[in-house]
């Protein structure tokens, strides 16, 4: 928070900090800057992803939900670390060395068809976004837009996870040949692996590493990673709405984040939670799902909701045991709320212990990160 302070206003910091702390930082701030510029104009793909911070009493109890925002001081931690990863990986790889990369392969061209066609759905004009320059030009065209939620996520979802291993197969999202996870302080068990060859590598010690155990060693540090990541999104979403049980009949502005048979996914504006708005709700009008628009169209002329539409709902039904959210469209919002009406027995909604429909799970399994 300092620092973004310190960007904001340097010269009020000139008394606040000693001359060669003042131009240090100053300088980080250029360099960084040019990085991460050289680093995009080369072809890394970067996504804006929302990040759910819970707030928390003394008590543990949740007070409150925001999403983070990464600010610039952010940004130079994420360059420098970047960097240095990157140096590492080269080093490593030019004397010949097998070590635990952090991969991520590209994309399949049968993804990346469909990713072409939702963008299109959503009016966005593009090329096949099979071309990694293509995906940046629509990511920035939709910035501060209703579309950039539903394409950011689209893109992620195009993605393949990014897992650890010895194959010399690249990063896609960073476009870098070689990249490992180095970085202090350690916090990943791949990190400490690394750390510890660069150390038997500088006591002059020949590393006794072999390729199958390499291989076997990422595959668990990948399927741990991906648990944790898993909880983590579970803790959140409990903590979301263990709060929200308390508060049935509030209303919220949100976003549809995803369209599907069985109705409407929202997600809150302010209070980041996720729920859904049976389509069956919906007492206006008839609706149905126009796969090709991703979109409810009712019979009406202008009846219709879209991924990306902001919208006004009631918070009705929670169940913390089977992870469901039920949202109504708030009263005055186009819509009148009618009595919640028992969830049909098969479609797409995910719940604890069932399995949704595979479009519903692709479209809430979260965030990967490809980092």
């Amino acid at each position: 928070e300092e620092v973004d302070e310190f960007l904001a206003d340097r010269a009020a910091w000139s008394s606040r900090l000693q001359p060669d702390v003042h131009r240090l930082v100053g300088e980080m701030h250029d360099l960084g800057m040019r990085l991460r510029r050289r680093r995009l104009d080369q072809g890394a793909i970067e996504l804006t992803l929302p990040e759910i911070k819970i707030e928390l009493d003394s008590q543990g109890k949740m007070t409150g939900a925001h999403l983070l925002q990464q600010t610039e001081s952010h940004q130079l931690i994420e360059e420098f670390m970047l960097v240095a990863n990157q140096a590492v990986a080269e080093q490593l790889a030019d004397d010949q060395r097998l070590f635990l990369r952090r991969i991520h392969p590209p994309p399949t061209p049968r993804k990346l068809h469909k990713l072409t066609r939702f963008v299109r759905s959503l009016g966005i004009e593009c090329d096949s976004l099979e071309s990694r320059f293509e995906i940046k030009r629509v990511i920035a065209s939709v910035q501060q837009q209703p579309a950039q939620h539903p394409v950011n996520m689209a893109v992620l979802r195009s993605m393949q996870k990014a897992v650890y291993g010895p194959q010399d197969e690249g990063h896609y999202a960073l476009h870098s040949r070689h990249y490992t996870h180095f970085t202090s302080p350690i916090r990943r068990y791949p990190d400490l692996v690394v750390h510890r060859l660069l150390d038997a590598l500088a006591g002059g010690q020949t590393p006794d590493q072999t390729f199958p155990q390499l291989a076997e060693l990422g595959g668990h540090c990948s399927d741990r990673e991906q648990r944790a990541e898993a909880a983590e999104r579970q803790h959140t979403k409990v903590k979301l709405l263990e709060f929200l049980s308390h508060r049935i009949g509030s209303t919220l502005p949100g976003v549809i984040t995803g369209v599907e048979k069985v109705g409407l996914f929202v997600q809150g504006l302010e209070l980041p939670a996720e729920g859904l708005i049976p389509i069956a709700t919906l007492a206006d009008d008839h609706y149905r799902f126009d796969a090709d628009s991703y979109s409810l169209v009712g019979n009406r002329e202008g009846n219709a909701f879209r991924m990306g539409d902001r919208v006004e709902v009631s918070v009705v039904h929670v169940d913390v045991d089977r992870r469901e959210l039920d949202f109504r469209l708030a009263e005055g919002d186009g819509q009148q709320a009618s009595p919640r009406r028992p969830r049909p027995k098969s479609g797409g909604r995910p719940r604890a212990g069932g399995k949704p429909s595979r479009g519903a799970q692709s479209r809430r399994k979260g965030k990967k990160r490809t980092r």
